[in-house]
């Protein structure tokens, strides 16, 4: 009888010992199951979040950031023309110096100082565009003329004098073009301009 009654009770915490190992098993997955679902909606709502906090760009950036002023642009010149084509050209370089993103779009002032006087450049019929430079990035734009290849004196160019948009301080640049202007007839424009971000180094992407 006291070999029975110690079998029993083996039997006894064998099962017991086994319907709590079970409830734990069940208690395991329904935990993973809970904190899975858990880790899904944080990821779905740090997706969210992530999704509103996505850098703006194009004209709302443009519109925050304040304006390129003269004084926080290096501004260059070079020409860009290549073999073949009527129309000559230079890129002009507008590097953001400032040490902070600034603003800016639409067309420079150009003029062509030359022998017969100052000759304004004319806008292309091209949509202007807005955009953020950040320190050291630059943008462009081209300016398009016709030199002199008529073997007559044409007007020669002295220099290049450019103004920002919406400025008033302009910056004077030694010419990297063509040494002559043909002197317009007046049917047509002998210098033309793109607007900001219409050429690309080196040449015009127009």
């Amino acid at each position: 009888m006291r070999t029975t009654r110690m079998t029993m009770t083996a039997l006894a915490l064998a099962a017991g010992m086994s319907l709590t190992a079970c409830g734990g098993d069940r208690g395991g997955k329904d935990a993973s199951a809970a904190s899975s679902r858990s880790a899904g909606s944080t990821a779905d709502g740090s997706a969210s979040d992530g999704a509103g906090q996505q850098d703006e760009s194009g004209p709302a950036a443009a519109a925050k950031a304040e304006r390129c002023h003269t004084d926080d642009l290096k501004i260059t010149a070079s020409d860009s023309t290549i073999g073949g084509d009527r129309d000559h050209s230079v890129t002009v370089t507008l590097l953001n110096k400032s040490g902070r993103t600034c603003a800016i779009g639409g067309y420079a002032g150009v003029n062509l100082n030359t022998t017969e006087g100052a000759v304004p450049a004319t806008r292309r019929d091209q949509k202007p565009v807005w955009t953020t430079l950040k320190s050291g990035e630059p943008t462009y734009f081209g300016i398009f003329y016709r030199a002199n290849d008529s073997g007559g004196t044409g007007a020669r160019i002295k220099g290049l004098v450019v103004t920002p948009p919406d400025e008033k301080k302009s910056a004077e640049l030694a010419w990297p073009g063509e040494g002559s202007l043909a002197v317009s007839d007046g049917s047509e424009p002998s210098v033309e301009i793109g607007p900001m971000g219409s050429a690309g180094q080196g040449g015009d992407n127009g």
